[in-house]
């Protein structure tokens, strides 16, 4: 089966799901056994980078957190470092996440995902996050200069340590799915992939 067969697969039961913001049970202990299958033997140099990224940012969509460690610390590129960030994220090692997103850099998703972030802004106003501070930092995260990995990775640390709202935990998740849809799509079609799979709702 080709590299797009396969990957086409395994995206198409990973698309719906919403990563937790927190450490939570993985979604499917199967879909991990057929990403660590995905063969990335026919891959070479930045490809071959990109194949890999591929694994682990499937590995996050389904709650693989170890896994994708495992395989994104052996990715010396703005990819890994960027879903090792996530995945630091995820855990909720804040720190350590902010590391790996300035080792990441202004990743070129990044101009993507601040425009939806933005609609999404415009559509829901800033009311019922439970915090005036939360409504103004996102704001001011989505609306100028301050949109970047590392400052998602602070509004996502204050709703899990402090604000705990709900409105704000699925806003939120919702952000991080688009995050991690737009970085799949670049890290795949990067490496020779064809197709469009994670068109964000």
């Amino acid at each position: 089966m080709s590299w797009s067969d396969s990957f086409g697969r395994i995206a198409a039961q990973l698309a719906s799901h919403r990563p937790s913001l927190y450490p939570a049970e993985e979604l499917d202990d199967l879909i991990s056994l057929k990403i660590a299958k995905l063969s990335v033997d026919g891959f070479a140099g930045e490809r071959r980078s990109y194949a890999l990224a591929v694994k682990a940012g499937l590995l996050l969509l389904n709650e693989s957190l170890d896994e994708s460690h495992e395989l994104s610390q052996e990715i010396h590129t703005r990819e890994g470092s960027y879903w090792h960030g996530i995945m630091h994220r995820m855990e909720g090692d804040y720190s350590n996440a902010a590391y790996w997103f300035r080792m990441a850099g202004g990743h070129p998703v990044q101009e993507a995902w601040n425009s939806r972030v933005r609609e999404k802004l415009a559509e829901a106003g800033t009311d019922g996050f439970g915090s005036a501070s939360f409504a103004r930092l996102l704001a001011d995260w989505a609306g100028g200069g301050g949109f970047s990995a590392a400052g998602f990775n602070e509004l996502v640390e204050l709703q899990v340590t402090k604000l705990r709202n709900e409105r704000a935990e699925q806003w939120l998740m919702d952000l991080q799915r688009e995050e991690m849809h737009l970085l799949l799509q670049h890290c795949y079609t990067q490496s020779g992939g064809g197709g469009r799979w994670f068109e964000s709702p």
